[in-house]
């Protein structure tokens, strides 16, 4: 019995904190931080009672609805920028935020997944897209999208440079599959990465050191 109403103010406990949070993020975006009013059509950019621009955009600089989470122009999340927003612009130049190599991959990786969206997706944008997911070392999806873009764009030119950034994602998978002892995962990794170039000697090494050379 005490175990189960330990559960329920658990779980109790956990809801409110949500709840908390939930307030806080919805107060950033309807409450205006120059006069501190509430704002009940979000469909203005500005503040009605003081004129103060509420959701511009940090990255493009595109002013917009207050309802947005997401910039219309650059589609960056406005999350980010009503909180830098209480920073003044000062201190925003000097920590360069929002300017991030990071931030800014983001920003065009959400670009590129708007635009594929309304558009649909072309060899041009998949293989921007996988050289952006390799450049931010998120390898496992790399890997997947590379895999997809040779069965789905057989014909494009771009086939062999996004073949190079697979075997990159590969020869590093089969890295942390080492690094994790795996050495069967690792192995499988790597003679994929070398079936793909099987000159690549990082990952002949890797093998090596997997148990996997034949």
């Amino acid at each position: 019995m005490k175990k189960n109403l330990f559960g329920i103010l658990a779980l109790v406990t956990v809801l409110f904190s949500l709840a908390l949070v939930c307030d806080v993020a919805w107060a950033l975006k309807n409450v205006c931080p120059n006069c501190n009013k509430m704002i009940e059509n979000l469909d203005l950019t500005a503040c009605p009672f003081c004129g103060k621009i509420i959701n511009k955009c940090l990255i493009c600089g595109h002013v917009n609805p207050i309802r947005n989470d997401n910039c219309d122009n650059c589609n960056a999340s406005l999350a980010e920028s009503r909180v830098s927003r209480t920073i003044d612009k000062e201190t925003r130049d000097d920590l360069q935020l929002g300017e991030s190599p990071r931030a800014k991959i983001e920003v065009e990786l959400g670009q590129i997944d708007d635009k594929a969206e309304k558009e649909g997706m072309t060899s041009e944008l998949a293989a921007r897209q996988i050289e952006l997911l390799t450049q931010m070392g998120w390898w496992s999806k790399a890997n997947t999208k590379a895999s997809e873009f040779s069965s789905r764009f057989p014909d494009a030119h771009q086939n062999t440079q996004v073949a190079a950034y697979r075997v990159t994602a590969l020869r590093h998978l089969g890295f942390i599959a080492l690094e994790a002892k795996d050495k069967e995962l690792a192995t499988d990794y790597l003679k994929t990465a070398l079936s793909i170039d099987p000159k690549d000697e990082k990952s002949q090494n890797l093998l090596q050191m997997a148990g996997g050379a034949k």
